[in-house]
């Protein structure tokens, strides 16, 4: 199965995050949607349609400044039923949004990975994405903090996110040949020309119904039942400084198939080899019961990719003592197989990390042959990606040049690569930049504008 990262911005001076695309064929997996990747995404015609999940770091205005405007565009795709995983907070930030947009038919599903909590994981046919929870230092968890939220500020969250954007329902499996294209959804928010008021509390109406039909004996406050979403007040929330980085975990790559053991069976090639490749037994027409495992080999384990958040120097001791990260390490005692596995890791850093020496200290430790995406301020050049508008401002420059002044930007970064780590495997992301992790490991700047 090929897949990739693909880098949709850096962290630079300008940005505070870094934001990438694991692509496979069936699915998207967004990582970070600061402000402008939507506008990023469509100048560079990345398709987002497939979008299947997207992960937050922080749930800040860095890494979820442009949420707002993707899952509108997403919404006028016929995008359903996709995923938001962050920490702490999220459910909050998201019910938040129900003023700006309102499309109760596309079923968004919030998941809030939780320190603390057993459940605080991702899976689906592509990947697993495990979190690790990363503080500054000196800050003491609260009770709050720890374990899944089920307190009655939670369920008014909920309640208000159902409103805004429905219902999540688990996609189910579908024959891909026989899938028809996604339907435009009909605009249903506040500022689009069939926003009626009429129409919207027709909506908030019958989410109300289901409200009181699934749980009678809640309500928010003696003797009230608002019917618009308007009239409930959100819950205040506690801010946490927690940070979130993610090991991602792709799927088994399959053993190779033996056509030439297959024919010393006496198989022929057809629908036989293929049902041994799907791992299906079979019987010939004389009687031979043929396994699998008789022409295809063994499946190899599957290849993992770490995305680390680390916002400031006052988070690397958090980062570098996780538990989570000590099986990837060279010299450790719990060193295992997953090492191996391992194929790179994109640091996303914030400014002052990547040169302090317990960082680079840590970075070190892992095996030789994984690739180090240094996305840091230092090693980053502070240019514009919006290369459509940067010509289009060039050309109005050239003529007034008084009124239309170019935007400062340089491609140059402050430091060399090798400043970070003594590596051949280093470098900076680049707006487009692909890297294959499989079938084979690849760099691809082909599409580097």
């Amino acid at each position: 199965m090929k897949w990739g990262v693909q880098v949709v911005r850096g962290n630079t001076h300008n940005v505070g995050s870094t934001s990438v695309i694991l692509q496979f064929a069936s699915g998207r997996y967004l990582f970070n949607c600061g402000e402008g990747t939507q506008r990023l995404s469509f100048e560079n015609k990345t398709r987002i349609s497939k979008l299947t999940a997207i992960f937050l770091t922080r749930v800040d205005w860095d890494n979820m400044g442009g949420l707002p405007g993707m899952l509108l565009t997403l919404a006028e795709t016929g995008s359903q039923n996709l995923v938001v995983c962050g920490g702490h907070n999220l459910t909050h930030a998201m019910a938040a949004m129900r003023h700006f947009i309102l499309r109760s038919d596309m079923g968004v599903g919030v998941k809030e990975l939780r320190d603390g909590d057993a459940a605080a994981a991702f899976s689906d046919e592509n990947i697993r994405v495990t979190p690790v929870h990363i503080y500054p230092t000196g800050y003491t968890v609260s009770a709050h903090e720890q374990g899944a939220d089920e307190s009655d500020a939670a369920a008014i969250r909920r309640m208000l996110l159902e409103r805004a954007f429905g219902v999540h329902k688990a996609p189910e499996p579908t024959d891909r040949k026989k899938r028809e294209p996604p339907q435009p959804q009909q605009k249903k928010g506040y500022y689009g020309q069939e926003c009626k008021e009429a129409a919207i509390e027709q909506v908030l109406q019958k989410f109300e119904q289901q409200d009181e039909d699934r749980t009678k004996k809640r309500s928010l406050s003696p003797g009230h039942s608002p019917k618009r979403s308007s009239d409930v007040f959100l819950p205040l929330a506690t801010p946490t400084p927690c940070a979130l980085c993610y090991i991602v975990e792709g799927p088994e790559v399959p053993g190779k198939f033996d056509s030439q053991a297959a024919r010393d069976l006496g198989l022929k090639p057809g629908p036989q080899f293929a049902q041994l490749v799907r791992g299906q037994t079979i019987t010939t027409a004389d009687g031979q019961t043929i396994r699998p495992e008789q022409c295809v080999g063994p499946a190899r384990p599957s290849s993992l990719v770490i995305i680390i958040d680390c916002p400031s120097p006052a988070y690397i001791d958090s980062l570098t003592t996780a538990h989570q990260f000590v099986p990837f390490l060279e010299g450790t005692k719990t060193a295992g197989p997953q090492k191996d596995q391992l194929m790179m890791i994109v640091h996303s850093l914030g400014p002052g990390v990547a040169q302090d020496a317990r960082y680079k200290k840590w970075a070190a430790r892992f095996p030789a042959h994984v690739r180090h995406m240094v996305s840091a301020p230092e090693y980053v050049p502070d240019n514009n990606p919006f290369q459509r508008h940067l010509r289009i401002h060039a050309a109005m420059h050239a003529i007034s040049p008084h009124t239309y002044i170019l935007p400062q930007a340089t491609d140059k970064a402050e430091l060399p690569l090798h400043t970070f780590l003594d590596s051949k495997n280093l470098v900076a992301p680049k707006s487009m930049m692909m890297y294959d992790i499989e079938p084979e490991p690849k760099l691809d700047e082909s599409m580097v504008t």
